[in-house]
């Protein structure tokens, strides 16, 4: 069953507004054809399509969905290439609550004068990840942030390779993380003692190094495995 977004959409609305009216004509939604919309507030509402042309539905149920009981933001490193967009939209897909884009000292790739554009892509990758995975929680998205600017919501786990403590042995007790990934070159030392200084903790993710579009998504199924929510 096809997921549709739209911020607006309430038990009473009649119409999807907005972009998703396009994905119905690419998707060749039917009439009669059941779908679920959701406003990504943990309101979602089956529906059955009544014009698919014009995005006319008919709601027949509403469910409020409650939010997930531990909250895991990824602060994530701007990558070169689509690796950062790849973290992001798999770290949505595992049921991430926020993600924060950081312009980390050794990102490649820079939003500089582009920050609102690449903010908005994001979004957008955020919206379909959440609408395969039939979620009803849209993540914040944010940033781009400087190193300066990081601070941990609860539990604050920053990966490195290097680290002495396994990620096993983070505090599991904890209703919310922050989640540091770094760039393809590394975190810069300066930027470990500055995490560090700000209440992260370094855990290292297994033996292996993994890529930046990797290590947040293992790190998020990781946690929920050892909180067991799976």
């Amino acid at each position: 069953m096809h997921w549709f977004y739209d911020p607006t959409f309430t038990r009473d609305s009649t119409k999807i507004r907005g972009d998703e009216i396009q994905h119905f004509k690419s998707l060749r939604i039917r009439v009669g054809e059941e779908l679920v919309v959701t406003d990504g507030l943990g309101n979602s509402h089956s529906c059955k399509a009544i014009d698919p042309a014009k995005g006319e539905v008919q709601v027949e149920s509403s469910r409020q969905h409650d939010r997930p009981e531990v909250r895991i933001q990824l602060i994530q490193a701007i990558a070169k290439g689509d690796r950062d967009e790849m973290a992001l939209q798999a770290s949505v897909e595992l049921g991430c609550s926020s993600v924060v884009a950081w312009q980390a000292e050794h990102s490649i790739s820079r939003w500089d004068g582009k920050e609102q554009k690449s903010l908005e892509r994001w979004r957008q990758i955020a919206v379909a990840a959440m609408k395969q995975s039939q979620q009803a929680f849209l993540p914040d998205i944010q940033g781009p942030l400087s190193t300066s600017d990081l601070k941990p919501i609860g539990h604050g786990i920053l990966l490195l390779p290097e680290a002495d403590i396994p990620l096993s042995e983070a505090d599991l007790g904890a209703i919310e993380y922050s989640l540091v990934v770094g760039p393809e070159g590394g975190i810069a030392k300066p930027e470990i003692e500055q995490l560090t200084a700000s209440g992260f903790v370094a855990y290292r993710l297994g033996e292996s190094v993994m890529r930046t579009s990797t290590a947040g998504p293992a790190a998020i199924a990781a946690i929920k495995t050892l909180r067991g929510l799976w």
